[in-house]
């Protein structure tokens, strides 16, 4: 019979493995799932909901396994255990005030998720078997997604922007759908893998890592990511300080050979791809691909030619360990003794090699070599090209916005929310670019804060660890190459809007601190270690288990809330009944009551039921709901369009047209708003022509409006050459035409003449817009004295009735 101590080991133990078996179903699967990319809207929710659940399942594993854990806040991973809660504990203050308050929960819930990964990382290693297991999964997860990247370019298979076009050039993505993300995962695996082949023990391990370093490093060169080739060798200078200098050699070679090797071949892949789209991909929108079988005679050129050079360069870094490494280390045995010889030598030969590879990549010769798109990417790579320009004009605006939500921030979701009222330029991007600034705007300066610091401790104990106790450096230094790799590439991108990347992250960083478990105590003398009490061993499992109830209660009221919600759309693609459809959508907005697409969507029915019935019940409903989502999501775009669609179909034009203001003011470079608020004013002014007003202060607003056009257009002329514009923010031929009939109207003849001549000679008469400017621009020659009798014929010859209407306007100015 077992004892007690026995029995709660095997306890132990299978709750270990439980825990082990679906953090490896997570890396393994979910990144498929599109990486569970955050895009602020229902689409994306689902299946970061269901990850969510993956892990309330692990939590609730996690608090039954601390029970059997003689937990003490006396040393380090203790306490940073607790601490980690404080990145959730940021962002559910930041709610408070959040402009965003459904995205501001959901982000809470993600870093809920976050902060248990860390925990994950932890406690779930606390054996080498565990260790090992999961250093193995996350490596396997990152060469599955390299492979399948492959088998979507070689057009074995289709994924929706696996490969991503843009700028007439495709750009390798694989799961994540955005080919800069997945170039900085790409960036980590890279030297992951390279650790692995420098330093694994036995051969055949060190061939079948070895054997990947060209698949993943030339999908590094088709992604095209000009950020990531820039960042890496800045990443490489805080790897190689760790390893002996022999292996830094050896490590640096293995390289060398690898991305060779990935140039040689980039091009006669590129010569793949080129039939692969003519034969793979829909020749229109809409029509199915129609993907290669596995045999054929394409799709196995592209793999013989990468498994051919892997295998070269496999046997290379067998046959340089074999025989290199050896002489390596004899020779340089005295240099490595120096102190300064870890850091120095690295730094010299990446230096070197980048002087190398710059020297080389200006050299014609050498970028006729490589495929054209991916030397023009080579070639632009500078401070004065669109992306940088474009990242810079981010940053900036994110301080802007900062400076109006300081401390605390303005919730999840917050950049979202209000870029567009502070951005310079109408550019369009939903995402900061950067993990630094997005968590600035979400969280405040004190959130940014709390998230620097509590990953620049978990370094700070890591590299001490790594100095102090070097008997214990092992293959766990592919967390920190991972952790550091991605964090660093996320600061010029938003790879941590990827749960897949940033779960990866968080659990890196808890992995770094479990490595030294049994040593992290030495390190700085806790200020609570001395603490005596016997409730300490129950203390963090109680903790986490309020913790536990907490998050589950939320995900899965969320969860049931998206399922009640897609079960709402089924029934309406059914064209059931509304009084069946909203059934499940009311229990969507009960168990999700701020959520913005709910909501949207439940105004737009009763709209439509108003439209088609006229009871005003349903439009007094779909008021009621338009408010509370412009009491949650104020500044919610769609919102704002919807009250002004109920006003207007309420007769309520004064409060239709304050709504459009509110646009303009929240929305100052979306043209659309101007253009619908010119139309308005307008056809009020046009009403108080008819009444024979003396002052049309409608009309005012109007040439107010114009005049902020004019003045935004000459303020984007400023922009540098090489920056895009964004969205279109010009004044269109509608405004054109308006603007044009006021100045008519108000005895401002030449204006009329002047702002109307660029249109005339493009006019489509057979159009109403075409003919009335010609219409307009006639009248107003005539009044100042001038004629054009050709176009005038071209008007009558276009549609006879012109000419009444002509004689009409002319004789209401006379």
């Amino acid at each position: 019979m077992k004892s007690k101590k026995e029995k709660a080991k095997s306890e132990f133990s299978l709750l270990q493995w439980s825990g082990l078996v679906i953090i490896s179903i997570f890396f393994i699967f979910f990144p498929f799932q599109a990486g569970l990319f955050n895009g602020w809207d229902y689409p994306y929710e689902k299946s970061i909901l269901q990850a969510m659940i993956l892990c309330c399942i692990l939590l609730i594993i996690l608090s039954f396994y601390l029970i059997f854990r003689n937990w003490r806040p006396d040393n380090w991973n203790s306490i940073l255990t607790v601490g980690v809660w404080l990145l959730p504990a940021i962002y559910c203050l930041s709610s408070i005030q959040a402009v965003s308050k459904h995205n501001a929960q959901f982000m809470t819930l993600i870093s809920f998720t976050l902060s248990a990964f860390f925990v994950f990382g932890i406690y779930f290693q606390t054996t080498s078997t565990s260790r090992k297991l999961l250093e193995s999964v996350v490596m396997i997860s990152g060469y599955a997604i390299v492979l399948y990247g492959l088998l979507n370019y070689f057009g074995q298979t289709y994924a929706n922007d696996a490969l991503w076009f843009t700028l007439d050039t495709y750009r390798l993505s694989s799961v994540f759908q955005y080919p800069n993300t997945y170039a900085g995962l790409l960036s980590a695996l890279f030297l992951a893998s390279l650790y692995y082949t420098t330093h694994a023990q036995k051969w055949h391990w060190r061939f079948v890592h070895a054997l990947m370093l060209v698949p993943v490093f030339v999908s590094l060169i088709l992604t095209l990511s000009r950020t990531a080739l820039v960042i890496l060798p800045f990443i490489i200078l805080i790897v190689l300080p760790f390893l002996r200098l022999a292996k830094q050699v050896i490590y640096l070679l293995n390289m060398v050979v690898s991305v060779v090797c990935s140039f040689v071949i980039s091009g006669g892949m590129e010569k793949i791809l080129a039939e692969v789209v003519v034969k793979v991909f829909p020749k229109n929108e809409g029509e199915p691909a129609t993907p290669l079988p596995f045999w054929n005679t394409l799709s196995l050129k592209g793999w013989l030619l990468v498994l051919f050079v892997s295998i070269l360069t496999a046997l290379v870094a067998i046959a340089v360990q074999r025989w290199v490494e050896p002489w390596l280390e004899n020779r340089l045995t005295i240099i490595s003794q120096k102190k300064w010889a870890r850091a120095a030598v690295p730094a010299g030969l990446v230096i070197l090699g980048m002087i190398a590879a710059v020297l080389l990549l200006a050299s014609p010769a050498v970028r006729g070599m490589l495929p054209t798109a991916i030397a023009e990417r080579l070639e632009n790579i500078n401070f004065n090209q669109h992306s940088v320009l474009e990242r810079a004009t981010f940053y900036k605006d994110g301080i802007r916005l900062t400076s109006d939500y300081p401390l605390l921030g303005a919730g999840g979701g917050g950049w979202t929310a209000l870029f567009e009222q502070y951005q310079s330029n109408p550019y369009f991007s939903r995402q900061a670019h950067s993990y630094l600034i997005q968590t600035l705007v979400e969280t405040g300066w004190i959130g940014l804060f709390i998230h620097l610091a509590f990953a620049a401790t978990v370094f700070y104990l890591y590299i001490r660890n790594c100095v102090r106790h070097p008997e214990k450096f092992g293959s766990h230094f592919i967390y920190y190459i991972f952790a550091a790799a991605i964090l660093i590439h996320s600061f010029f991108d938003f790879d941590m809007s990827y749960l897949s990347i940033a779960a990866l992250v968080f659990f890196c960083l808890g992995s770094m601190m479990s490595a030294y478990a049994s040593n992290e105590t030495s390190l700085i003398k806790n200020p609570i270690s001395n603490l005596d009490w016997k409730g300490w061993r129950l203390a963090f499992p109680v903790f986490m288990g309020l913790i536990t109830v907490t998050f589950s209660f939320f995900v899965f009221k969320e969860y049931y809330a998206n399922t009640q919600y897609t079960k709402a759309l089924i029934l309406a693609q059914e064209q059931k009944p509304l009084s069946e459809l909203t059934v499940p959508l009311d229990h969507a907005i009960q168990a999700s009551p701020a959520h913005p697409r709910f909501l949207l969507v439940k105004s737009d029915w009763m709209k439509q039921a108003y439209a088609q019935t006229g009871n005003p019940s349903y439009l007094q409903e779909a008021k009621k709901v338009l408010d509370k989502l412009k009491h949650y999501d104020p500044y919610n775009r769609l919102a704002i369009l919807a009250m002004y669609r109920y006003y207007k179909d309420a007769n309520e034009l004064e409060n239709a047209i304050q709504e459009l203001e509110e646009g303009i003011r929240k929305f100052p470079w979306d043209i659309e708003f101007y253009e619908t608020a010119i139309f308005e004013y307008y056809r009020i002014g046009e009403q108080q022509l008819l009444e024979n007003a003396n002052n049309i202060e409608s009309w005012n607003y109007v040439l107010n409006l114009y005049n902020e056009i004019e003045r935004r257009m000459k303020q984007l002329e400023d922009l540098p050459e090489q920056q895009l514009q964004g969205r279109r923010f010009d004044i269109s031929p509608e405004i054109r035409q308006l603007v044009a009939q006021i100045y008519y109207y108000t005895d401002r003849e030449e204006l009329t003449v002047e702002l109307l001549r660029p249109m005339i000679h493009n006019s489509d008469l057979s159009q109403p817009l075409g003919r009335t400017s010609v219409r307009f621009y006639l009248a107003a020659l005539d009044a100042i004295g001038q004629h054009d009798d050709g176009l005038k014929r071209q008007l009558i010859a276009a549609d006879p009735e012109e000419e009444r209407y002509l004689n009409e306007l002319m004789m209401k100015q006379k």
